[in-house]
């Protein structure tokens, strides 16, 4: 991912504005057409096919980034469960207070942040990049009162079974602990409670169970120490009883609606930092590391490959796993190992680590993309077209050596001059180019107009990269993988209506164009404002991009067929002239059953009443109408107006010619029955 404007702006021009049809009236600004009811046409001729749409069109992404994966794509309720933040001044890392609190001293419990004993031994073929800790108590006193550690802002759900552990070393303690959810207030209420006895000897992990009495979203977790001596803690978890395999229940729902095609892990910026090694094997004994890309977070590895190819089966999707390419001491070899720990038997070095871990059966992971923005300045491993495209060659044939069917994705960029390059050197090798396009206030100006018009400006773009394919790489079918798409706005606007219908138009320029055959906008959980799935500890939202999604995944056709569009248009003062309001794509689905009809009415003041006439094929007399709309092209979604904006269906009268009103500020998607 990055925030960067894009390399080549290269402006609409007239023959990327014929794909979307003649013209009804002329040229005009949003302000120069009166508000109310407009005219608009779309003419169908189902008898012809210009194009196929790839089924592997709409994935998601998900990056360790902030709140991605930690906390907002996994339902590990525990924030630095190892202890790995730095201290306080009384020995507790952050997120973790003495409980009671501080307002008396104490003098028989102390702490101490403890880097020559943690538990249990971690995985070192390729090492973290940080100390080991555990968190140690000295207790003198053994007088009944409470004394331990807590954790707030821990949402529990009344009747749902929380099952959590620690793992805890003594040579010397006497006593036992007591682990509780209660209201977070000095003597708060306490909601449930577990006792563990029998504390003794070295490292153990101790289990327990805590159903509450009561929902709070911002309760507290208290480890609690009844008795004397010194003990260690570490590797504290808690997870409530409906995750999905780990993953947030609530999540996993939003996700598993959306019907991913494949889902791209674990960047991002992050695949240029990360080792795959870090998040195999026991999850109590994997690394913390440092997230070098987004502010220096810790990010826990108890969301790894194996966990990650879980999550993609239980949503239907596949993975897509993107290597480090020469970053942090990355190595060919260590992607090569990668691919033989997802893909190879389990007789094979890294087959038998997997099989180890639980898997006999190879994972059989399809798609591989060599590196994430090499040419950006901010990644590690960053380098020139030239190079980048001597190390896909050098990593594409070490990961093929393993096995030699796995499809490899490419970096590209939205440079010319880089594709130029990669596409001589590495195209024979590669099946996918990937690119990403984020448009935000830098590039819009003032202007909010630019934003509705900046995705016509890809049809140009993708035929110019067609045309290098075709030159550079003959007899080669390399399509485009749009990995990494979004607005980049200021937030709330990043979560508004205005968001959706840029969204929703590109979507459409990517059905337009064949050569476009997967997507992915960014990101899928958090990570950074463009999020389309909101988590926070109390909740969730989707984003009105999300709901744009979610409904053009479900109404994918396969064909594309011949629409002449006319419409009104409006000037752009960055982004060309004589832009439709009107954006249309129309294709039938792959058993021929259905024709969708994707309308995007980007004019913020005028409903279009819109005449469809469709001729070679015969449908229903009636259509449902799914509608994404708002009250205000600034709505906005958030915690507290989920619903601001929102999807509503509606049916209309159809046939082989029928009125439909596209509402202002629209996206909607027709869908008719055929019946011959």
């Amino acid at each position: 991912m990055n925030k960067m404007p894009p390399g080549n702006r290269i402006p609409i021009i007239l023959a990327g504005l014929l794909l979307c049809g003649s013209l009804l009236i002329p040229p005009a600004h949003f302000a120069q057409i009166p508000s109310g009811e407009v005219s608009a046409a779309v003419v169908i001729d189902a008898k012809r096919v210009e194009g196929t749409i790839s089924p592997m069109l709409y994935g998601q992404f998900d990056e360790f980034m902030f709140e991605g994966v930690k906390h907002g794509l996994t339902a590990e309720l525990i924030r630095d469960r190892s202890f790995e933040e730095a201290p306080n001044a009384i020995g507790l890392p952050r997120n973790w207070d003495r409980d009671p609190d501080d307002r008396n001293d104490d003098p028989g419990l102390h702490f101490l942040w403890d880097d020559s004993v943690y538990s249990p031994n971690r995985n070192n073929e390729i090492g973290g990049d940080r100390t080991r800790h555990s968190v140690r108590v000295d207790l003198a006193h053994d007088d009944g009162q409470r004394r331990g550690i807590r954790q707030s802002g821990v949402p529990v759900r009344q009747g749902i079974t929380y099952r959590g552990y620690v793992w805890i070393r003594t040579d010397s303690f006497k006593g036992h602990l007591s682990i509780a959810l209660e209201a977070d207030w000095t003597g708060g209420e306490a909601y449930a409670t577990a006792t563990i006895d029998e504390v003794s000897g070295d490292w153990k992990k101790y289990e327990f169970s805590l159903t509450p009495a009561k929902s709070d979203p911002l309760a507290k977790l208290a480890i609690l120490l009844y008795g004397k001596g010194r003990l260690w803690l570490d590797q504290v978890s808690l997870l409530p009883g409906d995750a999905v395999d780990g993953v947030r229940a609530d999540v996993f729902e939003k996700i598993k609606a959306l019907r991913p095609a494949f889902i791209r892990w674990p960047g991002g910026n992050v695949a240029q930092d990360y080792h795959w090694m870090w998040g195999i094997g026991p999850r109590d004994q994997r690394t913390t590391w440092v997230n070098l890309s987004w502010a220096n977070e810790l990010e826990p590895s108890d969301f790894g490959t194996d966990e990650f190819i879980q999550f993609c089966r239980n949503v239907g999707a596949e993975p897509s796993i993107t290597v480090n390419v020469e970053g942090r001491g990355a190595t060919a070899a260590e992607a090569a190992a990668w691919v033989e720990y997802a893909n190879g038997p389990a007789n094979s070095k890294y087959g038998a680590m997997r099989a180890a871990n639980g898997h006999p059966e190879p994972f059989r992971v399809k798609y591989w993309e060599i590196g994430n923005e090499i040419w950006g300045a901010w990644v590690r491993g960053h380098t020139d077209a030239q190079t980048y495209a001597d190390n896909f060659n050098r990593y594409a044939a070490a990961m093929r050596a393993v096995d030699a069917t796995i499809r490899l994705i490419a970096v590209g960029d939205n440079n010319l001059n880089w594709d130029r390059t990669v596409l001589r050197i590495a195209g024979p090798g590669m099946d996918y180019l990937a690119i990403h396009h984020y448009y935000g206030i830098a590039q819009m100006g003032n202007d909010p107009r630019n934003l509705m018009a900046h995705p016509l400006h890809y049809e140009t773009f993708y035929g110019q990269v067609r045309l290098l394919i075709h030159e550079l790489a003959p007899g080669r079918e390399i399509k485009l993988s749009i990995n990494e798409w979004n607005t980049s706005l200021p937030l709330p606007r990043q979560h508004s209506m205005e968001s959706a219908l840029y969204a929703a138009r590109l979507m459409n320029v990517f059905e337009r164009n064949d050569v476009v055959a997967m997507s992915a906008v960014s990101d899928m959980v958090n990570g950074w404002s463009g999020g389309i799935v909101q988590a926070s500890r109390h909740g969730v939202f989707v984003t009105p991009t999300y709901l744009v999604n979610e409904l053009y995944n479900r109404r994918l056709g396969t064909q594309r067929l011949v629409a002449r569009v006319d419409s009104p248009v409006f000037d752009s003062d960055r982004e060309g002239k004589n832009v439709p309001c009107l954006d249309v794509v129309v294709s039938k689905a792959a058993n021929g059953k259905q024709v969708f009809i994707n309308a995007v009415n980007t004019h913020p003041g005028n409903t279009l009443q819109t005449t469809v006439q469709l001729s070679g094929i015969r449908v229903s007399e009636q259509a449902e109408v799914e509608t994404i709309t708002s009250n205000s092209l600034m709505a906005a979604n958030g915690f507290a107006s989920p619903n601001a904006v929102s999807m509503h269906k509606t049916t209309i009268r159809a046939g082989s010619r029928f009125v439909v009103d596209l509402p202002k500020s629209s996206i909607s998607v027709i869908t008719l029955e055929v019946t011959n």
